[in-house]
């Protein structure tokens, strides 16, 4: 069964930060494709709901968030098994300090 993806204010505002800091320092193209594989990790989210690995911090694992890697980035996301929803909550720098973000 497939499940179905939304996304937070939150996890918007900073996708699109992503993606123009991209365009600005690199060039339209390479922000376009690094959108069009986010999405085609996010896509697989709603075959494999699992594939992020638990967060580390067990501030953030206890909450149900779950960390899905993307190149440069990770995405947090819950899974709502009842509803057969992922709700992907933030996307951020790996090297940025993510705890007080969630």
């Amino acid at each position: 069964m497939s499940y179905s993806v939304i996304r937070t204010g939150k996890f918007n505002d900073q996708l699109t930060d992503i993606i123009m800091y991209i365009k600005d320092v690199f060039s339209k193209k390479e922000a376009l494709d690094y959108l069009n594989y986010l999405e085609e990790q996010i896509n697989n989210l709603k075959k494999y709901p699992y594939i992020g690995a638990v967060p580390r911090y067990q501030a953030i694992s206890k909450q149900g968030y779950r960390a899905l890697i993307c190149k440069q980035n990770i995405v947090f996301y819950k899974v709502n098994e009842q509803e057969k929803v992922i709700a992907l909550h933030i996307i951020v720098p790996s090297k940025r300090n993510y705890i007080n973000l969630i």
